[in-house]
């Protein structure tokens, strides 16, 4: 069902008759002009109007600031907005009128719950487009990560660029000027129709039905508080009014800003668990804890992390959007490290026992040979990743390289040796799997509790893998570190310190190495994304570290002052301190980066615009015409998503993109209109702004 555009031209004979927001007021649309709260609660007679955020996009799974970016929807939002189709059938409404935004994600929900519901009074009914539910503009955050802005802005800028309701992003859009838009359409398009007593359905987007909630409960623009609106879900006026009430109260924004806090601070965090218990266990020389007390705390926490991980990814889908090149870079790595291994160990060049015990060196190597941990996907989001490498190359190798490292452990090491890998399994089975597989039941299950349970309560999953690096910390910490490091006499611990301190280095960082040069060769090759090297970084980087500890614990043992212990924990301190160098190395790139962009007078050179002008200027004439406004939107939808619109939309956007560059009202856009406008906002159709003067 193609949405039909709400505009003053006559599309078709659907929408000939249809009011707009430039017409003369009726009496109805007088009526709209009293408070909200006098308007609510009218006599049964009265329509009702629905609201549906939609669907989870690529953005929202990316972590991205989409604004008017034309994404689609994920697998997973396309299900969500069949469940929405779903409530709105138990409901029992059926609706006279339904209006959409021109943008995809969108368009798209819409289209799929009217289908699954069948709730349409005339099935000839078409949706109509109105641009001004169309989402906010977010300016230079467009398509950039949100953590890493929020990280680079500090978090109360970044709260006051973003939610406060008179600021917004350098050439961004204010909440006070969504209000004013929104509330505009709600006036003119839809309270006349609930006053006849029609039911209307609204489909659009987060930072549009947010400020709407604020002005049904007869709040002004300045009231304006971030709610986090679930996808796809059906919400009465009411059920949006009692939203807001209850998501606006103080508990609730606590909850909210603690949640950001941990995902901004999660490496940070993930970095004092482990140093904290560490240094507390060497002053007081306290006992380590019991075995199974410590394997029950960290089997625990990585139950909790995975489950977390797993709820806010799609992993049916995800292989079919990593670049064969990613996909051969990160697995190539990874037979180089099997053969490296193959070679020493076959050769005799490094043995597998050393005395009496497991050759530590044997041991380092093993870390090279586990797969990417599976909190992986976590730090693409946070880091700015393409997530969809992160996520399907971690879950495939940790599949496989289990299954062959069970093999290798058991061929290789004596019996005695190879039969205590229970911490192993249950790493695998309780850590691992079943979390896995209960998470992604819940999200087929329950598409928009789970997604909205998944992003409002993510500090669990952070507070679990402190969990995790606190128990590491205080459990491989040895209470004699301090005086192994600073024996003026050097004894044998000593010497075993230093030398796997050395070797925590060596590995560590040669990891960063291969990483930084692998992406330094493969960035510019056809069909590499950018935001992929930030995967390939993490999965070179971040091995599954307790996978690794369950094999150490199982092959060797770590008698104080050994050299396995010593092992273990400069290989755990390396691992869970490391990524905070990383993530600084990166926040000041990107602040870089961001200071770049809003410096800049123009998205794009002039040449470039000119270039793209010439492009779509068909008859060379030297002005843009209706149809060739409408090539380049063709252009633009080819250069962000590669996916085109129908025909409809973008005669509905080709329009108003017209009126908006058209600066002297002539009709067509000059060049210098066209450089404007494209300077100014980028390669992107921008429909929430005023005409150019």
């Amino acid at each position: 069902m193609e949405p039909q555009p709400a505009t003053g031209t006559a599309q078709s004979d659907n929408i000939a008759t249809q009011s707009t927001h430039n017409e003369t007021k009726t009496e109805s649309q007088a009526i709209s002009e009293q408070q909200p709260e006098k308007r609510i609660g009218q006599p049964a007679s009265r329509g009702q109007v629905y609201f549906i955020r939609h669907g989870e996009s690529t953005s929202n799974e990316r972590n991205i600031f989409a604004g008017v970016l034309d994404v689609p929807l994920t697998p997973y939002g396309r299900l969500q907005a069949r469940r929405a189709g779903r409530d709105i059938q138990k409901k029992g409404v059926q609706f006279d009128a339904v209006y959409v935004s021109h943008l995809r994600r969108a368009r798209q929900t819409c289209e799929i719950a009217l289908l699954e519901s069948q709730a349409l009074r005339d099935p000839q009914t078409k949706p109509i487009i109105d641009h001004r539910i169309s989402e906010r503009s977010t300016g230079i955050l467009t398509g950039e990560n949100k953590n890493l802005c929020r990280q680079a802005l500090g978090h109360q800028r970044f709260e006051a660029m973003v939610h406060a309701h008179n600021e917004a992003p350098p050439g961004g859009e204010t909440i006070e000027n969504v209000y004013n838009r929104v509330v505009d359409f709600y006036k003119q398009q839809v309270v006349p129709r609930l006053e006849r007593g029609e039911n209307v359905l609204v489909v659009c987007h987060e930072y549009v039905l947010e400020p709407l909630s604020v002005y049904l409960c007869g709040l002004p623009a300045s009231a304006y508080k971030r709610l986090k609106l679930p996808n796809a879900k059906a919400l009465s006026c009411e059920d949006l009014k009692h939203f807001r009430e209850d998501e606006a109260t103080d508990g609730a924004m606590r909850r909210k800003s603690i949640n950001d806090l941990a995902a901004m601070h999660a490496v940070l965090l993930y970095a004092l668990s482990f140093i904290i218990p560490a240094a507390m266990r060497c002053v007081l020389d306290a006992q380590a804890m019991p075995t199974e007390l410590f394997k029950l705390f960290t089997i625990a926490g990585l139950c909790i992390s995975t489950f977390y991980t797993y709820l806010s990814l799609d992993f049916r889908e995800t292989a079919r959007n990593v670049s064969t090149l990613t996909t051969r870079v990160v697995l190539g790595w990874w037979g180089l490290r099997w053969l490296l291994a193959a070679v020493l160990i076959g050769s005799g060049t490094v043995s597998l026992s050393l005395g009496s015990g497991i050759n530590p060196s044997v041991v380092w190597l093993a870390l090279l040979l586990v797969p990417p941990g599976l909190t992986t996907p976590t730090l693409s989001m946070v880091w700015g990743g393409n997530l969809y490498p992160s996520a399907a190359l971690s879950k495939n190798l940790s599949i496989v390289l289990p299954v062959v490292l069970i093999t290798v452990v058991n061929t290789l090491l004596p019996a005695n040796q190879g039969s205590g890998l229970m911490f192993f399994y249950l790493v695998l089975a309780v850590g691992l799997g079943i979390p896995a597989v209960v998470a992604q039941s819940w999200r087929n299950r329950s598409p928009v509790k789970s997604n909205h349970h998944s992003n409002e309560y993510k500090f669990i999953g952070v507070l679990a893998v402190m969990l995790i690096n606190g128990s590491l910390g205080y459990q491989l910490t040895p209470t004699t570190l301090l005086e192994d490091l600073f024996q003026s006499v050097p004894n044998q611990a000593t010497i075993n310190s230093d030398q796997q301190l050395m070797m925590a280095l060596v590995i560590f960082l040669s990891m960063r190495l291969v990483a930084w040069l692998t992406i330094r060769a493969v960035r510019r090759k056809p069909g590499f994304e950018r935001a992929e090297s930030q995967d390939i970084w993490i999965l070179l980087t971040q091995p599954n570290f307790l996978l690794w500890l369950s094999i150490t614990l199982a092959i060797s043992t770590t008698a104080p002052g050994s050299e396995t212990a010593y092992v273990a924990f400069w290989a755990a301190a390396a691992y869970c301190c490391l990524p905070v160098l990383d993530q600084m190395a990166l926040i000041q790139r990107f602040s870089t980066h961001l200071l770049q962009e809003s410096l800049r007078t123009a998205r794009l050179n002039a040449d470039k615009i000119q270039e793209i002008f010439n492009s779509v200027d068909e008859d060379k004439n030297g002005n843009l015409n209706l149809n060739e406004i409408k090539e380049l939107l063709r252009l633009i939808e080819q250069h962000t998503t590669g996916l085109p619109s129908n025909e409809e939309t973008l005669d509905y956007v080709s329009q108003y993109m017209l009126q908006i560059i058209d600066s002297d009202q002539d009709g067509f856009v000059s060049s210098n209109e066209l450089k404007r406008y494209i300077g100014t906002y980028g390669l992107v159709a921008n429909l929430n702004l005023n005409k150019q003067s």
